[in-house]
């Protein structure tokens, strides 16, 4: 089985790309993790070919089993973010997530700042053809939520994670989102 993760931040020591490295280490040994990076200089949707890096993507997508997406809780999505999502959910992009599981995780201080990000996340997979599930984990960046090897601390964190990790594992036959 493999995934895609990809980090909804240019910053590479960015707490959201903890979070998906952390998310990455609940996964089985199983599983083989993909990390993409290429958020920097993706372009609008526009007419015309495939930027280099969006068509890398799509191919890369259209052979793994799902994605697991971590994105900092905003009132909007961060643009290079918006873009990717344009890109694989237009007819360009080839249907790459038609049917496909992602699991969508934003962190945040208070519970309702992640539902802006849940919402525009949700409705751009969705009109991908994706399986969304989401993961709204009410953590503070400014706490240390990871040990010395990058591992999530938090037992009831993690609790709470692992089911809807669990949805990337599972085949997606007759599977819908939760």
């Amino acid at each position: 089985m493999k995934i895609i993760g990809i980090a909804g931040s240019l910053h590479p020591g960015a707490y959201i790309h903890r979070l998906l490295e952390a998310a990455v280490r609940e996964l089985p040994a199983s599983v083989e993790v993909e990390i993409w990076d290429g958020l920097d200089g993706v372009p609008p949707l526009s007419d015309g070919p495939l930027p280099p890096k969006i068509d890398r993507l799509c191919h890369t997508l259209s052979g793994v089993n799902g994605m697991l997406i971590a994105a900092p809780a905003h009132s909007v999505l961060p643009v290079e973010l918006c873009h990717v999502l344009d890109w694989v959910s237009s007819r360009r992009g080839g249907a790459v997530l038609v049917g496909k599981p992602v699991v969508v995780m934003t962190a945040c201080l208070r519970a309702h700042e992640a539902m802006w990000t849940q919402t525009e996340l949700r409705r751009a997979l969705a009109s991908a053809g994706a399986l969304v599930y989401g993961a709204d984990l009410v953590v503070s960046p400014a706490l240390d939520q990871f040990d010395s090897a990058g591992r999530i601390v938090d037992h009831e964190f993690r609790d709470r994670l692992r089911p809807v990790l669990e949805e990337l594992c599972v085949p997606s036959m007759a599977k819908s989102p939760a």
